[in-house]
């Protein structure tokens, strides 16, 4: 429940089931509408994760071969499924799914590519030489980070939801009184991790962050559940993360170890729109505080090039000391790093 001027200085409650009076309905529709809150603040993950899913099934539909079998041999062909019904039905849509194609790391749409900032940073290092279809297909992406910062992992990264019900699973065990440690990792962690990883992929010439980088990793299980209807050792890596999360460091990946959150820290350092801290009006009520998935706490200085400007904060500040401003803006109290 967001912080209010009625409840500002309150501790806000770790979920909506708090304020509920006893009984399986109210809980249900509580639950019911946190989650729905939960899907409708990442509504662009979950485009991203169905697209995803969308392309895998498409393309494995179009390698089976029994397509084609059944309009050779139609007499003695098994039932058509209600996909190809649906194809077959549209040919339009089956002529525009052809050219839907990949994840986050590279995504074909018909004529337009999208690419990761990571993809081609290790591209780059790994070949050596810069391609230019691959750098144009990730100009979006790094126009938006240099004008609004690292909002791909706030709005776009599959991974995202993942690490996002994690935390929403350790807040129901410390709810019910289990003792989880809460352990941090230094900032400069993920950075270290992407010079290594850059540097390591020059030299040997083989991907390396590419096995490592959340939003790749479920685009490719996603992909392998639905071609093979089995999952690689992509899914271990996650659940650890995941799990390491939920027992030890809360939301250690995105805030400390993520090289392709590093990347796009990197890019936005000098973003055109950022969030700011009007002093005069913060009452220091500590309602940000808790929202802000990297811990930057926006009370004490405007955040910096951590932030991923997923307007938490603004929304849940009672009292409107947090907005974004125009680039060149005084600050009442300087950038943090």
């Amino acid at each position: 429940m967001p912080p209010t001027a009625e409840n500002c200085g309150k501790s806000p409650p770790l979920s909506p089931l708090t304020d509920l009076q006893p009984g399986w309905h109210s809980r249900c529709h509580a639950a019911y509408d946190y989650i729905s809150a939960y899907f409708q603040e990442g509504r662009v993950q979950v485009v991203v994760v169905l697209l995803v899913i969308l392309a895998a099934r498409d393309g494995a539909f179009r390698q089976d071969t029994l397509r084609e079998n059944r309009r050779l041999h139609d007499a003695f062909a098994p039932e058509t499924s209600a996909y190809e019904q649906i194809l077959d039905t549209h040919p339009r849509l089956d002529k525009g799914l052809e050219n839907v194609r990949g994840g986050t790391w590279f995504f074909d749409l018909g004529i337009v590519s999208f690419a990761d900032a990571l993809a081609v940073a290790e591209n780059v290092a790994v070949s050596r030489r810069l391609s230019v279809p691959l750098l144009l297909a990730s100009l979006w992406l790094l126009l938006i980070s240099l004008g609004l910062g690292r909002v791909f992992c706030s709005h776009v990264c599959p991974a995202a939801l993942l690490f996002e019900a994690g935390g929403l699973i350790r807040k129901g065990l410390l709810r019910i009184g289990l003792p989880l440690p809460n352990g941090r990792v230094p900032r400069f962690t993920k950075y270290m991790a992407l010079g290594i990883g850059l540097a390591a992929a020059t030299v040997g010439g083989e991907y390396i962050l590419a096995w490592i980088y959340p939003p790749r990793l479920v685009c490719i299980e996603l992909d392998q559940c639905v071609f093979n209807g089995a999952l690689r050792f992509g899914v271990l890596f996650l659940g650890g993360v995941v799990l390491l999360e939920i027992l030890a460091f809360p939301r250690a990946w995105c805030t400390h170890l993520c090289p392709g959150g590093a990347l796009y820290s990197l890019l936005g350092k000098k973003r055109l729109l950022r969030i700011r801290l009007h002093d005069d009006r913060c009452t220091s009520c500590g309602a940000c505080r808790p929202v802000c998935p990297y811990d930057l706490r926006p009370d004490l200085s405007s955040p910096g090039m951590e932030c991923d400007n997923c307007v938490r904060c603004i929304a849940a500040c009672p009292e409107s000391a947090l907005s974004f401003r125009k680039p060149g803006a005084r600050a009442e109290r300087e950038d943090r790093p």
